[in-house]
């Protein structure tokens, strides 16, 4: 049965510190820091939306070498090079401010789980570049190709995973007392596993055209899993705004998703396909922002 708020709930929950507080309790992240994470957030969506840009716009190939463009630094900026070299040097940038951070996440000792976080996202950067210069180099093979776009995903949501954490309620913020947490986080790490799964096979459609009743199966499974979880997060009054908020951002990326999807599918236009893949990237990161706050916030009452 699902926990409700009561006087002795909440008084119990705010005389008890966060475990994770417990480990490191006088760790904080610089609220400089936290304005730069989510900065850097926004800047990596920018990244996926403008790689989209280049597979629907087929200027994959448009330069032929790397890491140069056509042996420069800055070719001309026309037809599809401006979509190919414009992606690269919006990821050099990213990749370079991720460094940045990170370097400065160890610096400032920030909380010991956003420290190594941030390591890794310099791992899963330079992963993506290393990619991302092989579908050029050996001419866009499938495997790597969905590698490249499934990674992509994975590192925005990374980013955004750190954005929250570098927040200064993010590890402080009281536990919540929940009958059923085990079968909140487990729902929860279905529909990011469901999620991850669909955009693992939406690259393969978007790449190789193939393979469409997969990715219709998988929506059919992420929208019962949101739903779910959404609605379990929505309907239970024990969970506070910092859940219902992206449980119901969640419910509507995945409303606009659907809508995408049918028009990608009729009508595939640059800015429709674009925008599909865009709203996966939101999606699949909504889901894992939940995930993290499930294991973060909730225990069993």
């Amino acid at each position: 049965m699902s926990s409700t708020l009561t006087p002795e709930k909440l008084s119990r929950g705010k005389s008890t510190p966060h475990p994770s507080m417990l480990q490191d309790p006088d760790a904080q992240t610089p609220y400089s820091l936290h304005v730069f994470a989510v900065a850097l957030a926004v800047a990596t969506f920018l990244l996926v939306i403008a790689g989209g840009l280049v597979t629907s716009t087929g200027s994959a190939l448009a330069v032929p070498d790397w890491p140069l463009s056509y042996g420069r630094f800055f070719p001309p900026m026309v037809g599809g090079v401006l979509f190919e070299h414009g992606h690269r040097m919006i990821a050099a940038t990213v990749g370079f401010l991720t460094v940045v951070l990170a370097a400065a996440l160890w610096i400032t000792r920030s909380p010991r789980i956003v420290r190594v976080l941030g390591l890794w996202a310099v791992g899963v950067v330079i992963a993506q570049g290393l990619l991302g210069g092989m579908t050029v180099l050996l001419k866009l093979p499938l495997a790597i190709s969905v590698a490249h776009a499934c990674l992509g995903q994975t590192y925005f949501s990374l980013m955004t995973a750190l954005a929250f954490l570098t927040g200064r309620e993010a590890l402080s913020a009281f536990p919540i007392d929940y009958d059923e947490t085990a079968k909140i986080q487990r729902l929860a790490l279905m529909t990011t596993g469901f999620v991850f799964l669909q955009l693992l096979a939406g690259s393969m459609v978007r790449h190789s055209g193939r393979l469409l009743h997969w990715h219709l199966l998988g929506a059919l499974l992420v929208t019962i899993h949101v739903i779910l979880l959404s609605r379990r997060i929505l309907k239970d009054p024990v969970f506070e705004s910092d859940f219902r908020t992206p449980a119901l951002a969640l419910l509507n990326f995945l409303g606009v998703q659907l809508v995408l999807g049918f028009y990608s599918w009729r009508m595939p236009l640059v800015a429709v396909t674009t925008t599909h893949l865009a709203m996966g990237a939101l999606i699949y990161a909504t889901s894992v922002l939940l995930c993290i706050k499930s294991f973060l916030r909730l225990k069993r009452a």
